[in-house]
């Protein structure tokens, strides 16, 4: 019976993050009126610096089990800063980013990024201040933070 419960728990869960993730896709701002954003995120152990050439460079996210690294990033506001989760655990993870109001939108991977895999997706704060991330699957152990300024 409880073989039967953990599946069921899983394909529950899956069923809500991908719930969320329809959600959020259908919702919130598309404007993207700025160009030539200069993608730009630091870790304090050092991170991912994107050239002043405004080359884009995609900031690396490692998920392991169970927690992020860099736990901690640093991104300009009203810049588009694409994010590269990559699932380095035995575990199932995403990243998801929470918004700091009602009025903003939260910004996720993939419900489900699988062991051995990776995913892409893009984030512009439009608000300074400091933003929360987390593994839906492993709160309160595997979250991090995201500085905007």
């Amino acid at each position: 019976m409880s073989k039967f419960f953990s599946v069921r728990a899983l394909l529950l869960a899956a069923a809500l993050a991908s719930t969320v993730v329809l959600a959020a896709a259908c919702g919130g701002d598309d404007d993207d009126s700025s160009s030539g954003d200069t993608p730009i995120a630091t870790s304090p152990s050092g991170g991912t610096t994107a050239p002043s050439n405004g080359e884009a460079k995609d900031v690396e996210v490692e998920m392991h089990d169970n927690f992020f690294d860099p736990k901690e990033l640093t991104v300009p506001v009203n810049t588009t800063v694409e994010i590269e989760v990559k699932n380095k655990g035995q575990a199932v993870h995403n990243m998801h980013i929470l918004s700091k109001d009602k009025e903003g939108k939260d910004f996720t991977s993939a419900a489900l990024v699988n062991p051995g895999e990776d995913d892409k997706f893009e984030v512009k704060f439009t608000k300074t201040g400091t933003y929360d991330f987390q593994c839906d699957y492993h709160v309160p152990d595997m979250v991090g933070k995201i500085t905007v300024k």
